[in-house]
């Protein structure tokens, strides 16, 4: 609730929001602001049959893959993203939604996931975003963008696919691409993205490897407070904040229905 009151306030700062949406939740909530979808759902399935081939592929040892059917279901990849955040970027809507795929494995969704960023990265660098502030908010970045060593043994080949998404991420700030990360435990999450967030809101928590990570952010006694913060409390430290040190704040009760 706090990160979508949040979205609506940096969409009234004249920015595209794009919501990496895993469960429609935004598009209920944001019913009201009329949300278009990054990739149309005349289009998903052949995507998403395309993602399913070459996660296939990619699964297979290099000398055995297909290269020319590789090259084909990138080359529909390429062109639906391109197609599909080109037409937002220009469009008069606010905000978008990227889903991802119902694949049968891991691999695939971070296949998925990293031709999307390539293809934004791309129109940030070739067209400057038609001129557009672009804000991404990443909602269970653990999914999307997570530390290597909890993909999972059988998935350690898709390490360097959490990498490439977590290359263009730190990328795309140069081209007026920023990024809201939102994850219950920072230890699943790649630190090289998080090593890169200019601003930290913690809530409560008791997790003591997410403890350690904060602790180079916020200082040891923050982070032993952490536990005791009440309901609708967190601690606030970052460039995004008007006091230099961090501290401890209140969210406002937000009263939020569906679509509005």
């Amino acid at each position: 609730m706090f990160t979508r009151d949040l979205a609506r306030k940096i969409i009234a700062q004249n920015f595209k929001v794009i919501c990496v949406d895993f469960t429609n939740e935004y598009s209920a909530k944001f019913a009201d602001l009329k949300p278009s979808k990054i990739i149309a759902d005349d289009k998903q399935a052949e995507m998403f049959a395309a993602i399913e081939d070459l996660a296939t592929e990619i699964d297979k040892f290099p000398n055995q893959r297909n290269r020319q059917l590789m090259g084909q279901k990138e080359a529909i990849l390429k062109d639906r993203f391109l197609e599909g955040i080109s037409e937002f970027l220009k469009s008069d809507v606010s905000v978008a939604l990227f889903e991802l795929p119902d694949v049968s494995n891991t691999t695939g969704i971070l296949e998925y996931t990293k031709w999307f960023f390539r293809m934004l990265f791309q129109i940030a660098k070739t067209e400057g975003n038609y001129g557009q502030r672009v804000c991404i908010v990443l909602e269970e970045a653990h999914t999307v963008i997570p530390e290597w060593n909890f993909i999972g043994v059988e998935e350690k080949k898709a390490q360097s696919l959490v990498n490439s998404i977590g290359q263009i991420a730190l990328q795309g700030r140069k081209y007026g691409i920023g990024f809201v990360v939102i994850a219950q435990r920072t230890a699943n999450v790649s630190k090289t993205v998080l090593t890169q967030c200019n601003s930290i809101i913690a809530f409560q928590q008791f997790d003591k490897t997410s403890g350690d990570f904060l602790t180079n952010y916020m200082g040891t006694e923050m982070v032993i407070a952490l536990p005791s913060l009440r309901f609708r409390q967190a601690v606030a430290v970052g460039k995004g904040f008007k006091t230099g040190a961090p501290v401890i704040f209140e969210v406002p009760e937000i009263k939020e229905s569906p679509g509005t």
